[in-house]
């Protein structure tokens, strides 16, 4: 009610400047009237205090703070004081001339209608009791010169034009409150589309500032407590992200998917509100002892998932209205495009800074290759041309010696070059496994016996829990297994230990080498099994290699999936291939 009567108050000032106006035009009437011939008996005592009266009126009405008046409650007031005052006027005139006979009774029709319209039914009715007890008054002190049927029938013409006064008052009164209800929804709207656009423009490529972004904006569309629940991997729970107005026992604990809220989102698949949160038989106590009651929840979508929901309540039962469903709703789609957006773009810059990584480790390998190809056929080419150039001059033990090192030279340059074609088949994703009954047992004791006099002063150790027959390519099997020990025997100091072990574990056959070595920096670690990858800087490593042995270890000989895994446990540090169920060696 106090808003109508805020929204009239424009109304009852044109009013009043319209009554300043009328009254100023009647006066000027009734100066014609006074003037004109053939107006009949008139009083001019009576008649002047009239006019008089009336222009002192319009002056005291004109200097009147009315705006002042009606943001309180005197300028209503002043409305009946005026029309009093008026009808008061009205009756000294028909008095002055005529009583009955005058015509001047048609002005109250004047009064009834403009005064009437602004005014409430009681304060109508009132207005036309005044008037009409006015003219009966002024009709008896005139000596009722007018028959009883003139008499009623003038009264009742002002009873119907109070009626239909009455009703146009009542229609104007409907129209203006549907106007300001348009206008009340209309700004609601307009604050509700400001919100979704402050939100949008508030949302960044920054996942943290997305969800702030998000749960203020359900605060500004007049929501207590808002917050966002973050489901898993597997959508089974979820935890509370970036909460407002809720208990700190809910916001920091881990909660199961599948009730309150979140579990009527996640069967749905859209969004849902509650109107007496009390009444949600599985909703978390602790909210429901905070005593929350109307609250509304939205999926979250990422790539046509739902990773979230977006949650808002409040203590006190309200109606949410389509509009503001609406605005929930674009919120929590906007939640989710920017979140897909930041995904997108924290993908890209990992990729982007992979691309720069292998770019990195493609001028780390072909400064590798060059010079672990340089150095052996430096050393072939030197040895070739002393051969030939002195093959007379030297004796049989010199050309001996010279020949043995040209062929070990050979040998290690059909190593490095055997390697690239290894990996280049792999990569190719087509090589050949011919996968067959195997005893590791024989195989595992044979390679560590080939590779023995690499680890002069240090302690190789071979631990083979058995049986160990499994279904595997053999020669693969070999080859993998003397990488580890190769590299095992490179990368660690004198003294140390290296221990070959297999043994059976659920079904599957795992081979793995340990050290006790100086392990793998933090930063390396993760580059486990990566083609290329050497770990150390480049100009202080003191081994050679291309950096491809653990990436063919940790590779699927079959579908060439990588993957590594790497342990510590007693200070040993373990690695061994990711298991791949297409070529894992498996116990038949």
């Amino acid at each position: 009610m106090e808003a109508v009567r805020d929204s009239l108050v424009p109304y009852w000032l044109r009013s009043v400047r319209i009554g300043i106006i009328v009254t100023i035009l009647t006066i000027g009437a009734l100066l014609v009237f006074w003037a004109a011939p053939g107006h009949g008996p008139v009083d001019p005592v009576t008649y002047g205090a009239v006019l008089a009266g009336a222009v002192i009126g319009v002056a005291v009405v004109r200097l009147l703070p009315w705006e002042r008046m009606f943001e309180g409650r005197l300028g209503v007031w002043g409305l009946y004081a005026w029309s009093c005052l008026d009808i008061l006027l009205i009756s000294v005139a028909v008095y002055g001339t005529g009583g009955g006979r005058s015509e001047m009774y048609l002005v109250y029709g004047l009064t009834t209608v403009f005064f009437g319209a602004g005014y409430p039914p009681k304060g109508q009715a009132g207005l036309l009791a005044f008037t009409m007890g006015c003219y009966v008054a002024v009709v008896g002190l005139t000596g009722w010169e007018i028959g009883a049927a003139v008499l009623l029938f003038r009264l009742a013409m002002l009873s119907l034009l109070a009626l239909l006064t009455s009703f146009l008052a009542r229609e104007l009164m409907r129209l203006m409150a549907k106007h300001l209800d348009a206008l009340r929804e209309s700004q609601r709207w307009a604050d509700l589309l400001s919100t979704v656009a402050a939100a949008g423009r508030g949302m960044t490529l920054d996942h943290a500032r997305v969800l702030d972004v998000v749960v203020d904006s359900v605060n500004h569309l007049g929501f207590e407590a808002s917050n966002i629940c973050v489901l898993d991997q597997a959508g089974e729970t979820y935890r509370v992200a970036h909460p407002r107005g809720i208990p700190a026992s809910y916001a920091e604990g881990v909660h199961p998917a599948d009730r309150g809220m979140v579990g009527l989102v996640r069967d749905r698949g859209e969004t849902v509100t509650v109107g007496d949160y009390a009444e949600l038989a599985d909703a978390p106590a602790a909210l429901r002892d905070e005593g929350f009651r109307s609250v509304m929840a939205s999926p979250i979508l990422v790539e046509g998932k739902m990773a979230a929901v977006l949650v808002g309540g409040t203590r006190a039962t309200r109606r949410i209205t389509p509009h503001e469903l609406e605005a929930f709703e674009l919120l929590a789609a906007q939640a989710g495009l920017a979140l897909e957006n930041a995904r997108r773009f924290e993908e890209e810059r990992r990729a982007v800074e992979r691309l720069a990584e292998l770019d990195r480790l493609k001028s780390d390998f072909l400064s590798t290759v060059s010079h672990e190809l340089r150095t052996p056929i430096t050393v072939i080419e030197g040895m070739g041309l002393t051969l030939q150039q002195r093959w007379d001059e030297l004796d049989e033990d010199t050309r001996r010696e010279l020949l043995q090192g040209l062929n070990a030279n050979a040998r290690t340059l059909d190593e490095i070059i055997t390697s690239l074609l290894d990996f280049s088949r792999l990569e190719s994703g087509a090589p050949r496994v011919a996968r067959e009954p195997l005893d590791l047992e024989p195989l595992l004791g044979s390679v560590a016996g080939r590779l023995e006099p690499l680890f002069e002063g240090r302690g190789l150790s071979v631990r083979l829990r058995g049986p160990l027959l499994v279904e595997a390519d053999a020669m693969l099997i070999e080859r993998a297994v003397e990488n580890l020990l190769s590299n095992a025997a490179k990368h660690t100091e004198p003294g140390a230990r290296v221990l070959l072990e297999a043994y059976i574990e659920d079904g599957t056959a795992v081979v793995s080498v340990a050290d006790d070595g100086p392990g793998i920096s933090p930063d390396d670690l993760r580059h486990i099994g990566d083609r290329f990858f050497r770990g150390g800087e480049t100009n202080t490593r003191r081994t050679k290699g291309l950096g491809l042995g653990l990436a063919s270890c940790g590779r699927c000989w079959r579908c060439t999936r990588p993957g590594w895994r790497s342990t510590a446990a007693s200070g040993w540090a373990r690695a061994s291939p990711s298991a791949c169920p297409c070529s894992r060696p498996s116990v038949p």
